[in-house]
């Protein structure tokens, strides 16, 4: 699951604006499986789609859980999936509780908001390509030290045979 179009990717942002012009941004770059909800409640009754990545506001409106309780939600339920803050906020601290806690990384709303975020799929994408050709070499080897050993065990038989 490692090409933009076949990643799942969240939106959960409360500002209908915001979250519509994320998303088009993200389907110009051929982000196309996209998901959409305006709280972390309505993110965490879909969790079981198991997205690739969520882009989770971190403020998500009074009487709301907030980005941090969605976080934890989503890890519990979906260890896998990389959580992408993001917030008005420019403090250091909220960006460190948001790592500590699991989130992949934490992206200011600014002017260059837009192309963090596409590059920082483009990571998370490149990261699961990595992720997903190391297990098919560790396969691999696996199988080949599985034929070497009967390998071995073959012709040790044949040569017993061939001395009694």
């Amino acid at each position: 699951m490692s090409l933009p179009d076949e990643m799942l990717i969240f939106i959960v942002e409360d500002d209908p604006q915001y979250m519509h012009a994320l998303q088009h941004s993200l389907e110009q770059r051929h982000f196309s499986n996209i998901k959409t909800f305006a709280s972390g409640e309505e993110c965490l009754e879909n969790i079981d789609e198991k997205p690739t990545i969520v882009l989770l506001d971190f403020l998500l409106g009074e009487g709301k859980m907030n980005g941090l309780q969605v976080l934890k939600e989503i890890k519990k339920f979906s260890p896998q999936t990389q959580v992408v803050f993001l917030t008005g906020l420019e403090k250091l601290e909220i960006a460190l509780e948001t790592v500590k806690n699991g989130a992949y990384d934490y992206v200011v709303k600014n002017e260059a908001a837009f192309e963090r975020i596409r590059n920082l799929l483009k990571r998370i994408a490149f990261e699961g390509q990595i992720r997903e050709e190391n297990l098919r070499l560790k396969k691999g080897r696996k199988i080949i030290g599985i034929v070497i050993a009967l390998l071995l065990i073959g012709i040790f038989t044949l040569l017993f045979l061939q001395l009694r």
